[in-house]
């Protein structure tokens, strides 16, 4: 602390025992699960002469804290230090030297013994929905931090318009796609936006199969079974906006899509907002049944597909950038070649070389990513080779024909999207792709990429076969 002035410290310290006796107050007046997802996180930064400088995490929890707390905050300073100071709001990687207060904060956490709280039994609705709204939506799952490019342009946008003015357009809306992809990233984050921007309405998250345990909960609680049921109901139908993810978990089971169903149609005639997730569109959940399945497909469904190499690359170069960790684009080109199908893997790699360049006090460079990920098993014996007997098959064509001098329309566009998919997923050369491909020109390997490349764009139904490939390569040459 020696780059600190005497002055600065006694500040900084000053505002960290104001805001523990503030902490204190607070705690005793604010339902416990607002004031642990909403207060406890924030670390007081400084006291500049009537100016009380606090830190959030986040640009979501900062407009929040401002909105609803702002003069609560300044009130609860005023009577704890006596001092009439007004609030200043800032993010925490603004603050250059946060490194100290934090470390304060971190190494002696403020205990505060707090009395159990006293609620009357008509308030438990309200407490409880409070805590799935701010405790069971990750506060980094917001619009501001969902990286946007072509494989999940549409799904974004359809979420913000959801976002902006719920049920008004897209309702239900039934969002898609494979595992790790960031399906419920969207779905969150427009449970964030709508809690800052509409505080008024209800939200309420959930996953497919945290409903059906409540509601086997309910079923089975005996004589209580009536009184338990009409919580449950009240729980996620008295509420504005309905996340519920991952839906393909639901069972075939009468009572629970029953409830289901029931829930959906309350809301919807209510013109509350209902937002879905699947890892398959309606269609393609054999649970569901014919009433349930037509209901979804009512609104929107829109798809987040698998995101390019270059989509890739601009997801872990962003995440480092807001970790504030330099990664060389060699890096992240490695990572992104190695792990192609699943954003969360993307991520989980990255999080894995910021461990080990924290524990070992080394630079996050290539010789030291190789040397902890581990291609050879993530993607055993992936080759060209191999990706054109996937390609050929899917497309009902022979690996000949595939390398033969055929120009016939269905051989050359299997062809292409082979070239694509090499290039993409394995990185290989354009000559060696060439010479893969029954000894081809690389001008001409390089004309078969750009063409795919851009008739995605426009081909919605091309850039869903390229997606389907590349997770049927993926998972059959992963780990």
């Amino acid at each position: 602390m020696s780059h600190l002035t005497l002055d600065k410290l006694n500040t900084k310290k000053n505002a960290l025992e104001i805001w523990g006796r503030l902490l204190k107050k607070l705690g005793d007046e604010m339902p416990h699960s607002k004031f642990e997802a909403w207060i406890r996180p924030i670390v007081p930064v400084d006291i500049e002469k009537k100016t009380f400088i606090i830190a959030t995490n986040d640009i979501l929890s900062k407009e929040w804290i401002s909105k609803n707390h702002q003069a609560q905050i300044e009130e609860g300073l005023k009577e704890v230090s006596g001092k009439k100071f007004s609030l200043q709001i800032i993010l925490k990687r603004e603050v250059s030297d946060l490194d100290e207060s934090t470390t304060l904060i971190e190494r002696k956490p403020l205990e505060l013994k707090r009395e159990p709280l006293e609620l009357p039994k008509v308030d438990e609705f309200h407490i409880n929905a409070m805590k799935s709204t701010s405790c069971n939506l990750n506060l980094k799952y917001t619009f501001n931090s969902f990286v946007v490019g072509d494989n999940n342009r549409f799904a974004y946008e359809a979420c913000m318009a959801v976002a902006k003015n719920p049920a008004k357009n897209h309702n239900p809306l039934f969002i898609y796609g494979g595992s790790g992809l960031g399906k419920t990233h969207l779905m969150q984050s427009i449970g964030h936006y709508i809690l800052v921007n509409h505080p008024n309405l209800k939200v309420r998250y959930t996953n497919t199969e945290a409903f059906m345990n409540e509601l086997v909960k309910g079923i089975m609680s005996g004589k209580d079974s009536n009184a338990k049921m009409s919580e449950f109901r009240q729980k996620y139908r008295h509420v504005d906006v309905l996340l519920i993810d991952d839906i393909q978990f639901l069972e075939n089971k009468k009572a629970t899509q029953d409830e289901i169903f029931h829930t959906f149609e309350f809301l919807y005639n209510s013109g509350k907002q209902i937002v879905i997730t699947s890892d398959r569109p309606p269609k393609a959940i054999p649970t569901l049944t014919d009433r349930l399945r037509s209901r979804f497909e009512w609104g929107l469904l829109t798809d987040i597909q698998v995101p390019d190499f270059d989509m890739r690359v601009k997801i872990l170069e962003e995440r480092a950038k807001k970790e504030s960790v330099k990664i060389g684009r060699d890096v992240s080109e490695f990572v992104a070649n190695t792990y192609q199908a699943n954003v969360r893997e993307l991520e989980g790699a990255l999080n894995r070389l910021m461990a080990y360049s924290s524990i070992r006090n080394i630079p996050i460079d290539l010789k030291m990513a190789t040397s902890v990920i581990d291609t050879a098993s993530l993607r055993p014996n992936l080759t060209i080779e191999k990706i054109i007997e996937i390609t050929s098959s899917f497309f009902g064509v022979s690996k000949e024909e595939m390398k033969s001098p055929s120009k016939s329309k269905d051989i050359a566009l299997a062809r292409q999207v082979g070239v694509y998919l090499t290039r993409d997923m394995i990185k290989a050369s354009f000559p060696a792709i060439g010479a893969g491909f029954g000894g081809r020109k690389h001008t001409t390997i390089m004309h078969s990429f750009e063409k795919i490349k851009t008739q995605m764009q426009s081909d919605l139904a091309l850039k869903e076969q390229v997606s389907d490939l590349t997770r049927l390569i993926s998972q059959k040459y992963s780990r």
